[in-house]
């Protein structure tokens, strides 16, 4: 190999290795981002998660599997995933009053993407 082609393989490797580094830092930064919007919201709850599992599988009729905080409303919701009769739900739960606001149907054939079959609102 050349001096030439050597150089621009070094330059190459290090302009990878930046670039790289800032994907991470800016990734760290956005995920710290969202935690503390997480934190946030969830001190602003009224009801306990406890509660919001309660309403979310009464409303269902399942089980509960997971809990968290839905980070893209700006009021506080628990984001509930539900499993019942094989299918898993995503039930929004008011981090406020309890009440269920909305349950989708995960349609596993569109790979994550959500049905919605219900949406309530009282």
């Amino acid at each position: 190999m050349s001096y030439n082609y050597k150089k621009l393989l070094k330059t190459l490797f290090v302009t990878v290795t930046i670039a790289g580094t800032a994907v991470n830092l800016a990734q760290a930064s956005d995920s710290k981002e969202k935690e503390a919007k997480e934190l946030v919201l969830f001190s602003q709850a009224k009801i306990n998660l406890i509660d919001a599992i309660k309403a979310a599988e009464h409303k269902t009729g399942g089980k509960a599997m997971e809990v968290e905080v839905n980070d893209e409303s700006n009021t506080v919701q628990f984001e509930i995933e539900v499993i019942k009769d094989g299918k898993v739900h995503e039930v929004m739960v008011d981090g406020i009053t309890g009440k269920v606001l909305k349950v989708s149907l995960e349609d596993e054939s569109k790979e994550g993407a959500e049905k919605e079959t219900e949406n309530e609102k009282e």
